[in-house]
């Protein structure tokens, strides 16, 4: 079957032919129809993942957001039924057998649920690690009524779906993001919009909210343009949270700031949310830009570029 696969940390990763793999005890078999792409699937082939206490085992095939059909279950599997359609973000302790392939393993207990048929395969595989992580963030960031938080890097995967989940919550929302999408973040909630390519986002903040907002989701920036400009925008006892580990928490606890360096841990009940909020017509999937397996590598060079406008995913059909 063909995978995009690498054979080594600091390998270009290539779409080629490997051994179809089979579950053992605890996994299940997934015939992959749609796979998200996400900045972690170019930041694991550098390495990056390397110290997280996981196994890993080459060739390795990449990709953690999947859409697929259960083909297959290891022993011990009770939790799924062949001809499942499920869809999540699968983390194994044991990294080989990723999204990015006809057909994948995951174990059992990883974050996937079942797929409401009103879902599509290309709207579950853009739902789980970008509007996992917004909603998870969000709730670190305690939004709600009456906040003002702002958003950089909003419209991207995660900032898709984080305007929409912090404007549902009745916070009024700030966006950075380039002039060509600022109508696509207002359609997701964004009450201001700042382009940062030509404006000054702290200057601009500053001068509109005197007295401080209340929150960051910052999905972009560098850990000195976060300590001498985006944090100084909050109030005392905001809160901040940087999902590129641009926070130092000690340093803005002194000043009065709560900050995080957030990394994402999945739950199956995170997926079935996510899907609830779209099927109910309250949360829209990102703007997704598609591509076939065969293209894959088109795709992954487009999302390591950066500014993609909401998301990136592969289909296999």
């Amino acid at each position: 079957m063909e995978a995009f696969v690498i054979d080594a940390f600091g390998d270009a990763p290539t779409l080629r032919e490997v051994p179809e793999p089979q579950p053992g005890p605890g996994q299940v078999q997934i015939r992959v129809r749609a796979a998200g792409v996400n900045p972690l699937d170019w930041k694991m082939p550098r390495g990056e993942l390397a110290g997280s206490g996981a196994a890993f085992s080459f060739p390795l095939t990449l990709g953690f957001d999947v859409a697929g059909t259960v083909t297959t279950l290891g022993a011990g599997v009770d939790s799924f039924a062949v001809g499942d359609e499920v869809f999540g973000l699968v983390w194994p302790h044991s990294f080989e057998h990723g999204s990015f392939a006809r057909t994948m393993l995951a174990p059992a207990d990883s974050a996937l649920t079942t797929r409401p048929q009103a879902l599509d395969p290309v709207a579950a595989a853009a739902l789980p690690m970008t509007g996992g992580t917004a909603l998870a963030a969000l709730d670190w960031l305690r939004i709600g009524a009456g906040n003002t938080v702002l958003v950089v890097g909003a419209t991207g995967g995660v900032g898709s779906y984080a305007l929409q989940l912090a404007a549902a919550r009745g916070a009024h929302v700030i966006a950075a993001a380039a002039a060509e999408d600022h109508d696509y973040a207002r359609s997701l909630g964004a009450a201001e919009v700042i382009d940062y390519r030509t404006t000054d986002v702290a200057d601009t903040v500053r001068a509109t909210h005197p007295h401080g907002i209340d929150a960051v989701l910052d999905l972009a920036n560098s850990r000195d343009t976060v300590a001498n400009r985006i944090a100084p925008l909050l109030r005392d006892g905001g809160r901040l949270v940087s999902t590129v580990f641009a926070a130092d928490p000690a340093a803005l606890a002194a000043r009065g700031v709560e900050a995080v360096n957030f990394f994402y841990r999945a739950e199956p009940a995170h997926m079935t949310q996510l899907a609830d909020l779209v099927t109910a017509g309250d949360l829209r999937v990102a703007h997704t830009t598609i591509y076939p397996l065969t293209a894959i590598t088109e795709a992954y060079t487009a999302s390591t570029n950066g500014h993609v406008r909401g998301k990136i995913v592969v289909i296999t059909d």
